[in-house]
């Protein structure tokens, strides 16, 4: 069936035309069809082309792609991304109208030639992006020119603002609500989970959103999935977090700032992270969530992501600044990321050192670092006068209040109340690394050990990963286990214990750094 569709302001004609739908079960990753190839050139629609598709009142845009045999003419060959936001089924009939090319592609070029982008342009550029206008190589050039022009304070505010918009907001309608972030790439630093109920227990709320590993051993929601869900709507953890005080949700499971989502999947092949883009990334969850006061935990040292502590200085002074402008109060710790926090690196075995420590005990970098993260929000938001923020974390945790919290959120959000370390899922399959040399230890490389841990399952089984029984200054003597790994399969131990050996994550100090002599000058 065909329609002609006349808009006045265009010179182009919008022929809309009606297919048979084909679906195929997978998914693609982008809202992306399939047409005929010979039947797509004679309607003059080629590879990349934007077209809207109508099904019984609903609408999507998609982008075109084409084959000479994967669809007969008169049928469009559907992905999962497009079943599920049309809700059509195979034979359904829908209607594909071709568009044009949006203003925002003008705008992306604009950015890439060094002009200042208006936070009206940046506004369209998001709500293109959320509408499935872009196409990946688009989004790609946005991303380069960001990277290669960067944006300043007020583009920066812009996105954050256009990225926080474009979807649900959680207004708790309470004070004060508070906020922490780290910037990850150090094994076990869960303090989040301890931070969390430390807050909630002092009166103030903290709706945490967190993220799930890449390419680490466990993110925060990866830990605390051991306890309890967490994924939940943006109405459920205002719930969660009015009831509680806190809730200790995955990012990705409510619609909060979902255009930073697809802006990472660009991101992330090229391992670009534009520091515009990331401050927004970062500040518009916080945003969203409705946080005044936010704590920022950047590690700096070997092996992380500010091995330069100087970029790590200028990253903080923009957090602070983006933070003024958002009327959100930040703080912005530096912090030693050179070497792993805490025992455990692997959900389950995380969460053993977080219960540890709401009891008083427990790995002490871990305690340490927690109380101060939470002393600094404490004094932020009055709770705790000026300097005793900290203390005040340390009485919190040793009266049992903390852990009592963590309790009461993980039955808010469906687990037990009465969870014991002795209830954790720890893998049944243990082998021990030793130490091949007396020595100190001088390192132990994050990467390494979450590799280790990620071979023998982790975060998918979430009693795989490895404890660490040694940490930096540690004097060991031969023979002595310096690493437990732990998986649920004799297999994947296996192959655990194969990676350790091939990428030796404890390093001992030299004495010798180097040898010189007269044939190698």
């Amino acid at each position: 069936m065909w329609m002609i569709d006349m808009n006045n302001n265009s010179k182009r004609e919008h022929v809309k035309v009606e297919y048979k739908i084909k679906v195929f079960d997978i998914g693609a990753g982008l809202p992306i069809i399939v047409l005929n190839e010979t039947e797509a050139k004679q309607r003059d629609l080629f590879v990349g082309d934007r077209v809207e598709m109508e099904y019984k009142g609903k609408t999507t845009s998609a982008i075109v792609d084409t084959s000479p045999s994967m669809v007969k003419e008169g049928e469009v060959g559907v992905f999962i991304e497009i079943v599920d936001a049309l809700k059509c089924m195979p034979g359904d009939r829908v209607v594909i109208t071709p568009l044009g090319k949006p203003a925002s592609v003008d705008y992306i070029r604009r950015k890439l030639d060094g002009n200042e982008l208006h936070a009206s342009e940046i506004e369209e550029i998001v709500k293109d992006l959320m509408a499935n206008k872009l196409s990946e190589a688009e989004l790609a050039v946005f991303v380069a020119g960001v990277y290669a022009r960067g944006l300043n304070a007020e583009e920066t505010v812009s996105l954050t603002n256009a990225i926080m918009q474009s979807g649900d907001t959680l207004d708790l309608g309470v004070s004060p609500v508070v906020d922490k972030h780290c910037a990850g790439g150090v094994a076990g630093n869960r303090t989040t989970m301890v931070v969390v109920p430390i807050l909630a227990a002092a009166g103030a709320y903290m709706p945490k959103t967190s993220s799930r590993a890449i390419t680490s051993a466990a993110g925060t929601a990866d830990t605390m999935e051991t306890l309890c869900n967490v994924s939940f709507t943006s109405d459920e953890i205002r719930d969660i977090v009015l009831k509680t005080h806190g809730c200790i949700v995955w990012g990705g499971g409510a619609h909060l700032a979902p255009a930073d989502d697809k802006l990472i999947r660009i991101r992330y092949p090229f391992r670009l992270d534009p520091r515009g883009m990331l401050l927004a990334s970062i500040m518009a969850k916080k945003k969203a969530v409705g946080s005044q006061f936010l704590v920022i935990d950047l590690p700096i040292g070997r092996g992380t992501k500010f091995e330069d502590p100087s970029k790590a200085k200028e990253l903080a002074k923009d957090f602070i600044d983006i933070g003024n402008r958002l009327n959100i109060k930040t703080q912005v710790f530096l912090t030693d990321g050179s070497d792993p926090i805490g025992y455990g690196v692997g959900p389950a075995l995380e969460c053993k050192d977080v219960f540890e420590v709401l009891q008083g005990a427990g790995p002490q970098d871990l305690f340490n670092k927690s109380c101060l993260l939470a002393g600094s929000l404490l004094e932020a938001a009055a709770i705790a006068p000026k300097g005793s923020g900290y203390e005040m974390a340390v009485g919190i945790i040793k009266s049992g209040k903390a852990f009592q919290k963590l309790r009461e959120i993980v039955e808010a959000q469906g687990g037990s109340r009465n969870l014991s370390v002795d209830d954790l899922p720890i893998g049944k399959y243990k082998a021990e690394i030793y130490a091949e040399m007396d020595g100190r230890v001088d390192h132990i490389s994050n990467s390494k050990i979450a590799r280790i841990a990620r071979a023998a399952g982790a975060p998918k089984v979430k009693g795989a990963g490895c404890v660490l029984k040694c940490e930096h200054g540690d004097r060991i003597r031969k023979g002595e286990v310096i690493i437990e790994i732990y998986s649920d399969s004799e297999a994947k131990l296996d192959y655990a214990l194969k990676v350790a050996q091939e990428v030796n994550p404890v390093e001992f100090q030299k004495i010798v750094l180097g040898e010189y002599n007269k044939n190698n000058f």
